[in-house]
């Protein structure tokens, strides 16, 4: 017999009054890995009668989660079942409010008392909750996980002289090694790399489901750095240089410092150290402790140096003050130079994308500004007065991850300024962008060569070469629609396939959630879904760069549209009014079409496409 509300009501009584008695309560425990961070257990109290949770439900605004009843713990192989619950009723939708943060408390059946860890498990199923590992002790050091090699535990502040950026490019490798890693708890690892002269490129790496470890091999230009992403939670910024293979261990403990920081301010919290790296010439540098970060004061957030009215002159004044601001705090902190010398040059790196976006435009508007309200241009001469505060020869400036915002801003630096470095940044930035589609002429590269550095001849060169491979290689797996008029293409390209049902995937290389679902997908297509009338139509546009776009579809078995932006604007914006994407059109077998962004949910999507097979 399903238990009442009110029986419940009088179980959860009885069991939460059994917690006055608890004779152990632990705060904040930490946990070694979690697939989630929608889930955050906040305090475990253990007594006689239970096993009490404080649990902080984290998802955006009038979203929903839900805690089945067959949701359990597990220790030392033993489970442990869900009793009770207050704040959520089991197996129920708990919408989140306006913040995004929820707190209830769930009750399982009493843990022994020698226990000294547990697992917080939603079931074995792929996607649902898993937490493991939940300190009961206090005593576990995260800074030095028990899978952590030695070499890498006793690493400290370092006299060698400063890490200088990498002007080369080559092939870099980097192995995975996932520390805490439990099965299930992730299935890769999302590698955001950054440079200072191209785009953020996105690699997905499988992460083998035994060991927890994968690899991945890519060509960068210059110093590049990424941020390791594991189950949407970033594990902090690593700096490689080309040519390079390199181990990198992630933390899978540094999620619990994540979710921490959503309910406690930055100065508060206990920091874990996220990465390390092995076979860098950045080792160094990305292996010094977390313990003398600098974290800047609620006072030296840079928003509030700027205002919406301001003018230009204002406007860089204030990012001035802001930047002196934080080289005078950071230069009073007792920290290694290193740590001092990278919070400055990030820092300023910031102030520079403030300007480049003219954060006037998104500041708060008083309601005494009139209507009408218009700033004025920022100019090169405002870039320049910016820029003066700065030594450009400081390596600083260019390893960390905002370093390519230098190169777009010395595009807005006139080009009679006697500065070379402004003058090869911003050239080699607009090169790099005509190299990737192929349209560097020649002259402008023989121009580059007479400069006294031949890196940035060199790499425009090979992205320039790269293209023109990846150019030829999709021109032969894509389907040639330049010349077609922007109303008349989804007509065209649904035609050669009347009486069958068309799925219609709009899509771009550098989105993780498109990547996801194509993936989660594709088995489906020699599976259930395999069927001779029902084609698989792939739409994205020229901001998927050609070199990653043409080694990505080989792998995406169906018709590929690589359109332009003329015509993914007519489709989006006016055929279909697309709120974002993935977005997925369906067309059914009478030609008609139809926008299905419920098939975002792939159970939906295979669903619904066997049923429009039946028709």
């Amino acid at each position: 017999m399903k238990p009442t509300k009110l029986f419940l009501a009088l179980a959860v009584a009885v069991l939460l009054g059994a917690c006055a008695r608890a004779n152990k309560v632990i705060e904040s425990p930490l946990v070694g890995a979690s697939n989630t961070t929608k889930l955050a257990i906040e305090k475990v109290e253990l007594t006689d009668k239970a096993t009490v949770l404080t649990v902080r439900g984290f998802h955006r605004p009038n979203y929903w989660i839900k805690v089945p009843s067959y949701t359990h713990l597990v220790s030392q192989g033993v489970e442990y079942k869900l009793l009770g619950s207050e704040g959520v009723e089991i197996g129920e939708e708990l919408y989140m409010p306006e913040d995004g943060d929820s707190c209830f408390i769930l009750l399982f059946e009493p843990l022994p008392k020698d226990v000294t860890s547990f697992d917080f498990i939603e079931s074995d199923a792929e996607g649902d909750w898993r937490i493991y590992d939940i300190d009961l002790t206090g005593k576990r050091d995260a800074n030095s996980p028990a899978d952590l090699p030695e070499k890498l535990k006793r690493t400290s502040a370092t006299d060698e002289p400063t890490p200088q950026y990498a002007y080369t490019y080559g092939k870099t490798t980097v192995n995975i090694h996932l520390l805490g890693y439990r099965e299930g708890s992730a299935s890769k690892v999302t590698l955001p790399i950054r440079t200072a002269f191209e785009d953020q490129r996105s690699i997905d790496v499988e992460i083998d489901r035994a060991t927890g470890k994968g690899s991945a091999s890519f060509t960068i230009y210059g110093t590049g750095s990424f941020s390791p992403a594991v189950n949407n939670c970033g594990y902090g910024d690593c700096l490689v240089a080309p040519g390079e293979t390199v181990d990198l261990y992630i933390n899978l403990a540094y999620i619990n410092q994540v979710m921490q920081m959503q309910k406690r301010t930055a100065e508060t919290i206990n920091r874990i150290k996220a990465v390390w790296t092995h076979g860098s010439v950045y080792d160094a540098l990305n292996n010094q402790s977390v313990a003398d970060d600098i974290v800047l004061p609620e006072s030296l957030l840079i928003h509030k140096y700027v205002r919406y009215d301001m003018t230009a002159d204002e406007f860089t004044d204030s990012l001035i003050k802001y930047y002196r601001a934080v080289c005078e705090y950071a230069d009073a902190q007792e920290c290694h130079v290193w740590k001092k010398e990278m919070c400055k040059a990030i820092n300023f790196n910031i102030c520079i994308y403030f300007m480049n976006i003219d954060f006037r435009h998104w500041c708060a508007r008083d309601s005494h500004i009139p209507a009408d309200f218009k700033h004025d241009d920022i100019l090169s001469a405002h870039y320049e007065r910016l820029f003066a505060c700065v030594d450009l020869d400081n390596p600083w400036l260019l390893l960390n991850n905002r370093s390519g915002e230098l190169m777009i801003a010395a595009r807005y630096i006139d080009s009679d300024n006697p500065n070379e470095t402004f003058n090869w940044w911003g050239t080699t930035h607009k090169a790099v962008a005509k190299a990737a589609a192929d349209a560097l002429p020649d002259a402008e590269l023989q121009a580059m060569r007479q400069w006294n550095n031949p890196f940035y001849a060199d790499i425009c060169e090979d992205i320039r070469n790269r293209a023109r491979k990846a150019i030829e290689e999709s021109a032969r797996k894509t389907q040639d629609v330049t010349d077609i008029a922007p109303e008349n293409l989804l007509p065209t390209i649904i035609a050669p396939h009347k009486g069958k049902v068309v799925l219609v995937d709009f899509w771009n290389t550098w989105c993780s959630p498109c990547r996801n679902a194509i993936k989660a997908i594709e088995p489906y297509k020699t599976g259930e879904l395999s069927s001779k009338d029902l084609v698989w139509v792939y739409i994205a546009n020229e901001t998927s760069p050609i070199n990653t776009y043409s080694e990505m579809i080989p792998g995406i078995k169906g018709i590929h549209y690589r359109v332009n932006d003329a015509q993914w604007k007519y489709l989006t914006n006016y055929m279909f009014n697309i709120d974002g994407i993935p977005s997925y059109v369906l067309v059914d077998k009478n030609g008609s079409c139809s926008l299905r962004n419920d098939l975002r949910d792939h159970s939906k999507m295979v669903s619904t496409l066997k049923e429009e097979l039946e028709k």
